[in-house]
């Protein structure tokens, strides 16, 4: 599974008190097609927000904690040529979002949402 750094960082504002807020911000992104029809030219897209923890020695992901989720539709020549760099989705969606990947890092598969 790969993970995008993105800038800007998304913000998240949660009710903490019913009379204030508290600001919750993730450094990263990752998406998960939901569900992938091989060979479709439309594909619904799950793009969760957080923040990673890296293993010291690898520098791998070995935590990511969501802040926040949405969902994505990704259609036309982004998908019929998206072959195997998942990085060009990651790039795609930030694009939609309004968002920017910086940098991308690999973590393990057993991290689902």
């Amino acid at each position: 599974m790969i993970f995008g750094k993105i800038n800007p960082v998304a913000t998240v504002y949660q009710q903490a008190t019913p009379f204030g807020t508290t600001t919750v911000t993730g450094s990263y992104m990752t998406a998960i097609a939901r569900p992938y029809v091989l060979g479709a030219n439309q594909v619904n897209f799950q793009v969760v927000y957080g923040n990673c923890t890296f293993d010291t020695g690898s520098g791998a992901v070995t935590n990511f904690q969501q802040v926040f989720s949405d969902n994505v539709v990704l259609s036309g020549s982004v998908i019929t040529t998206w072959g195997e760099d998942d990085t060009v989705i990651l790039d795609a969606i930030a694009d939609q979002q309004g968002t920017e990947v910086t940098q991308v890092v690999s973590g393990s598969n057993n991290m689902m949402f």
